[in-house]
């Protein structure tokens, strides 16, 4: 392993330097934190450094305050030499970057044992840098699976209007769309306990069940009923899936919902709010359910419904103050007033949260009954 000693003194270098030499170190010796510093910025340059606190041009400590400066995922180990052996100068010294110290006089043998231990860090900080970079590949692996098996699905979006805002490259919502032989449009939002890969892994359980059953014609309580029995069956405790099922006709211009354990679905009769459906079961996964309770509506034609996940309502701006129901009912009542894009929604929540980082996936979906008719 390479060593970096900065040792202003010719006779304490020239030690240092052999004895490294003779304990398995290939040393670089220099005289000044300066060319110290130059060092450290080269190209593979040494991760441990054994540095004197007392030298020209730049010291010791000045020299670990640059270095900690530097933003790295593959930090140095410093060690600092030192014939100051006060409590304050000890710990001002590691609070300025190094990570040990020793002090001049030094024994052989304590020097040995605190480089050799400085290595053993180093060696193990590599060990954990590759082991994150074969997750992460194998995290991205599994992403691009899983979207493109989502993608292989073809997803029905016309009279849809779509807000989708995963915090991770695969979301734990999930949002499918497609039409029984019949015409009749089925929407499913679900969102997974939790978000990202462990959550998204799970979709295509229900991809599959949902598209399939929907291109025989089979309603939505069985649909439900298999989804959840799958669930039940395949996935480990804890991880449910709530869910709103929409059955809409174009043609009767009635609308079905089951709502298992989400927000409210809201109607809006032209720019204000007309009709909530409350949750009246329990998310999938959970328990063995009967799922012959969805509620039946009649919609006009300026009826818009919004089904959404909680990862809206429950944004926090700077002052952790959530976006909240209020706000979204609102926001959507002045979008359609304005008859602006979906994307108001988004701007909205974020002009709301700010500098704050986005905590969950985001999921909405609006049907618009008079884009129906006019596909029909």
């Amino acid at each position: 392993m390479k060593l970096l000693i900065a040792e202003d003194d010719l006779t304490s270098r020239t030690m240092l330097n052999a004895m490294a030499k003779k304990w398995g170190y290939d040393p670089i010796a220099v005289e000044d934190g300066e060319l110290a510093w130059e060092v450290f910025q080269q190209a593979e340059s040494p991760k441990l450094l054994l540095i004197d606190w007392e030298m020209p041009n730049l010291d010791g400590l000045g020299l670990c305050r640059r270095i900690a400066e530097c933003a790295s995922i593959e930090p140095p180990y410093i060690i600092l030499l030192t014939a100051r052996n006060d409590v304050k100068d000890i710990v001002n010294g590691l609070d300025s970057g190094a990570n040990d110290y020793i002090a001049k006089p030094y024994d052989q043998s304590e020097l040995k044992a605190r480089l050799q231990s400085g290595k053993r860090m180093l060696e193990l900080q590599a060990e954990l840098k590759k082991a994150k970079e074969e997750l992460t590949f194998e995290r991205e692996t599994i992403e691009d699976i899983i979207l493109k098996m989502r993608s292989s699905k073809v997803f029905y979006d016309r009279d849809l209007r779509c807000l989708e805002e995963p915090v991770e490259k695969t979301s734990g919502d999930v949002l499918l769309s497609a039409n029984k032989p019949d015409g009749t449009r089925h929407i499913m939002l679900g969102d997974f306990t939790g978000h990202g890969l462990m959550a998204a892994v799970c979709g295509p359980i229900v991809f599959d069940i949902f598209y399939t059953m929907t291109e025989k014609g089979l309603p939505l309580s069985e649909i439900a009923g298999e989804i959840n029995r799958q669930l039940l069956e395949k996935m480990p405790t804890g991880l449910f899936l709530g869910v709103i099922l929409l059955e809409f006709s174009c043609h009767s211009m009635h609308l079905k919902v089951l709502n298992c354990g989400m927000s409210e679905v809201l109607i809006y009769r032209g720019d204000q709010l007309w009709r909530r459906i409350q949750s009246s079961m329990l998310a999938l996964g959970i328990i063995p359910q009967d799922f012959n309770q969805a509620e039946t509506l009649e919609l006009s034609l300026d009826d818009h419904v919004y089904a959404y996940s909680d990862g809206i309502t429950e944004v926090v701006n700077q002052d952790e103050e959530e976006f909240g129901q209020f706000r979204l009912e609102s926001s959507i009542a002045e979008m359609l007033q304005s008859r602006a894009e979906i994307t108001f929604l988004s701007q909205a929540v974020l002009r709301f949260r700010g500098q704050a980082q986005q905590a969950d996936d985001i999921t909405l979906v609006e049907l618009s009954c008079a884009d129906a008719l006019a596909e029909k």
